[in-house]
């Protein structure tokens, strides 16, 4: 990973300042909410160097064929170890243990006897971050050189970190609301009429930038029985009861154990999801996903509101 330091390299001049390549920021935000900028050169704590930040471990199975050779079965990626050397210094010795205190408890990713991840963001030149969430497997150290150290006023470390999501977020998630008719009206026009911001509940196209699946956060509001459909992937779920005016019913497709379906009150309407597996809780595929979003029975006061943060193979 770049640093924070002017290193020389093949190609063109420097250019215009606006214009020269800067090196990319790591950030450190701990379970607590507290922000560490480790790029900030005037900082108590500075990297020295990242790996892990690139693509994805992956998880290949194979079924042995009669011939020797093998038929590939699955291919998925799978969570990743991120290793970050940092130099942590102060000015005198005390201010330097009670830093040290700091970063111990910043890189404990337990609270309240559960796990707690931090979050580790990578920033680029143009702003945007990316952000993967994170838990330390090997805490920073004090090492039996630290004595030989300026009187025992800085060290240097590394730092493990454990993903057990193999992608990295956006931080702001992308967000796009349809909106019901009237059944008198028909619903939905066809084609789709766009009605900025909203679009007719129908047919629609959603394209996923991101360069991995996105796992999307749906909030429906009555009247009306929802089926959301991705004709790209031929999968579909729905409620199998009808929601009344103003009932919401928010579901969450994400797959690592988090999936949940709640109405406005909090009461848990998982029960109420039609599904013939959890895979039938589809993601957005990268690139053009075709959609057919259905609440029969809707209003105009229907809506389907589609929430979902773009994630990608690298940050």
């Amino acid at each position: 990973m770049p640093l924070p330091v002017g290193v020389g390299g093949p190609g063109p001049g420097p250019g215009p300042v606006s214009t020269r390549p800067r090196p990319l920021r790591l950030l450190y935000i701990d379970p607590d909410g507290v922000e560490w900028d480790f790029s900030d050169l005037a900082g108590p704590v500075q990297v020295t160097n990242v790996a892990g930040y690139g693509s994805p471990p992956v998880s290949l199975t194979t079924l042995a064929m009669p011939s020797g050779a093998s038929l590939p079965q699955n291919y998925v990626g799978t969570g990743r170890t991120i290793l970050v050397g940092l130099v942590a210094g102060a000015t005198t010795q005390a201010e330097f243990l009670t830093l040290t205190d700091r970063l111990a408890q910043a890189f404990w990713t337990e609270r309240l006897g559960v796990p707690a991840p931090g979050t580790l963001v990578i920033q680029r030149p143009d702003g945007t971050g990316r952000r993967i969430k994170v838990l330390v497997s090997d805490g920073p150290d004090l090492n039996d050189d630290d004595r030989d150290k300026s009187g025992l006023t800085w060290t240097s470390f590394v730092v493990t970190f454990r993903s057990l999501d193999p992608c990295w977020s956006d931080a702001t998630p992308i967000t796009l609301v349809f909106q019901g008719a009237d059944e008198a009206a028909g619903v939905p026009p066809m084609p789709p009429v766009v009605l900025s911001p909203y679009s007719v509940l129908g047919t629609v196209t959603v394209n996923n930038t991101g360069n991995a699946p996105a796992y999307p956060v749906w909030r429906i509001t009555g009247p009306g029985t929802p089926t959301l459909e991705n004709v790209t992937l031929g999968r579909e779920f729905g409620l199998a009861t009808a929601l009344e005016e103003g009932e919401t019913v928010t579901i969450d497709t994400a797959p690592d154990g988090g999936a949940y379906a709640i109405d406005q009150t909090g009461a848990d309407r998982w029960t109420d999801l039609v599904k013939s597996s959890p895979r039938d809780l589809w993601e957005l595929v990268k690139g053009p996903n075709q959609l057919n979003l259905v609440l029969s029975g809707s209003s105009s006061a229907s809506q389907i509101e589609l929430s979902y943060v773009r994630r990608w193979l690298r940050a």
